[in-house]
């Protein structure tokens, strides 16, 4: 008889301890709608620059150009995200 009993309180403390799953029919949560805003084209490359003369000018002119190329893939890798989280919106 207390084997029985055991055995019962057991069960049920295990059976307490089971978490449902959610329904199968629940839709997903709907993205922010700022992420379903049109995207705005890269911007385009304006200006020119001034031809370097001495070594110094150079080197600083390749730093910057460098630096621009870097921040324009950033800014690419960026795009492609905000595209991809814009797909999310249909």
């Amino acid at each position: 008889m207390i084997r029985l009993a055991a055995l019962s309180v057991a069960s049920l403390a295990l059976a307490s301890c089971q978490t449902l799953s959610p329904p199968a029919d629940v839709p997903p949560a709907a993205p922010d709608p700022r992420l379903c805003q049109p995207l705005k084209p890269e911007p385009p490359v304006q200006g020119g620059l001034v031809a370097p003369v001495t070594d110094q000018e150079r080197a600083d002119l390749a730093a910057f150009l460098t630096g621009e190329a870097t921040a324009r893939d950033w800014g690419r890798q960026g795009w492609m995200r905000a595209a991809i989280a814009l797909k999310a919106c249909s």
